[in-house]
């Protein structure tokens, strides 16, 4: 449902119609429709997160990540609504610790995927960890702009570039300017 007509047009009532169960049903189980959306989100994070497991390279990681907000863009979506701190009280710990793990997994994917270019020597030495969250950050920042930018209107950036940016200054054999 939260597919089909996104998060402000689905209704309990309509999801509980649709999983043919009562609304009192479906809050046996989940405090909120908030509760609800974000524990797709997790599922879906997870999984993103075991995918990235396996990537060799943050290329792969970051093509990874695109890919999944092209495919998934309601949890793309979703996962803006993290940020807000009004949320945290409209979620069970269940669904706000499962977000945790589940965004961490993603991030320490990205960070073992920059470890591993730099230990194949495709990128030169740097802290892995912070290139890794510049990563996410970028991720997550470009998603929100291209959100922002469907909905009110304007450009936002292509991801990949932004993507580029980052791998170019750390690739090895990245031609600089002179200073």
């Amino acid at each position: 449902m939260f597919f089909e007509r996104g998060f402000a047009r689905a209704s309990i009532e309509d999801i509980a119609k649709q999983a043919q169960l009562s609304v009192g049903a479906i809050y046996l189980y989940f405090k909120s429709k908030e509760d609800l959306y974000l524990s797709i989100l997790e599922r879906s994070l997870r999984a993103l997160g075991e995918s990235l497991d396996k990537a060799n390279d943050p290329r792969t990681a970051w093509d990874q990540l695109a890919a999944w907000a092209a495919a998934e863009p309601e949890c793309a979506r979703a996962l803006a609504m993290v940020a807000r701190p009004e949320l945290r009280a409209t979620l069970t710990q269940e669904v706000a610790d499962g977000l945790a793990v589940a965004i961490h997994q993603v991030r320490s994917a990205l960070i073992a995927s920059v470890t591993r270019a730099v230990n194949s020597r495709a990128y030169r030495s740097c802290d892995a960890g912070a290139v890794g969250e510049t990563l996410w950050a970028t991720f997550l920042g470009a998603t929100a702009v291209a959100a922002a930018a469907g909905n009110v209107g304007g450009s936002a950036p292509v991801a990949s570039d932004l993507f580029a940016v980052i791998d170019g200054s750390l690739r090895q054999n990245s031609v600089r300017a002179a200073a």
